[in-house]
């Protein structure tokens, strides 16, 4: 009995020995495959962290643009991020690479700041806000609001044509002018980016309490674009979905 107890024990681990190194081993394919689904939920995390979905259509194909990305919070703090974000024949982002924050700007901090006895900090104030929407009696029809000819023929209110999400058209008592000052001096997010011509945009995103457009296309969200280069290409419009 005891020789053969032996035996056993004996061919047991021998196949556990052989058995081993199928365990441990994976192949390159399969690690290949586990790197590309790796890079690709990290370039999706970083689209939407800095809401890149928002200006992928300004993206020239197959090229490296900079874009500094800044968001403020409900303190009114502003952090700048600067991204190298490449993109493919199809416009489509492949890479994407961020450096640390490039400044904070902290509000209402000035001559207060400097009263303030040194060993006392001051706790931050969380500034109001001002995301009602602004009225103006037929204001979605006034050509002097908007900020050029082309805003207003593409997104005036006009109630012979129906508001679409690639046409989207003001409320008929939508203060338009102030809906677009509040979005450049109040913005939640906004972009700043180069193309390879030398064309600067600055693209301001700001989502307000209520709808600014009509039924048809009801948003909060309102996006102001400033080409730095040529005013008459800048535009402001509701965002539709």
């Amino acid at each position: 009995m005891k020789k053969k107890w032996n035996t056993i024990i004996l061919s047991t681990v021998t196949a556990i020995s052989i058995a081993t190194p199928t365990v441990v081993q994976a192949s390159s394919t399969e690690n290949a495959l586990s790197a590309t689904t790796q890079a690709t939920e990290n370039i999706q995390q970083k689209i939407e962290l800095y809401g890149l979905k928002e200006i992928q259509s300004t993206l020239i194909e197959n090229t490296v643009t900079q874009v500094t990305y800044t968001s403020r919070d409900e303190y009114g703090f502003e952090t700048s991020t600067n991204l190298t974000i490449t993109t493919d024949i199809n416009k489509n982002i492949t890479n994407i690479i961020s450096s640390p924050s490039i400044g904070l700007n902290i509000p209402n901090q000035g001559i207060e700041e400097q009263k303030r006895k040194p060993g006392k900090p001051t706790k931050p104030t969380k500034p109001v806000k001002t995301n009602t929407v602004p009225y103006k009696l037929n204001g979605g029809t006034n050509r002097a609001s908007f900020i050029n000819q082309h805003a207003y023929d593409r997104h005036k209110y006009d109630p012979t044509v129906k508001s679409t999400s690639s046409k989207t058209q003001y409320g008929k008592d939508v203060d338009v002018k102030k809906l677009r000052e509040s979005t450049m001096h109040d913005y939640d997010n906004k972009w700043s980016q180069t193309d390879l011509s030398g064309v600067t945009t600055t693209t301001y995103a700001k989502r307000f309490n209520d709808n600014i457009s009509t039924k048809d296309t009801s948003t909060r969200d309102h996006r102001v674009i400033i080409n730095q280069n040529n005013s008459a290409k800048s535009t402001q419009f509701p965002l539709g979905f």
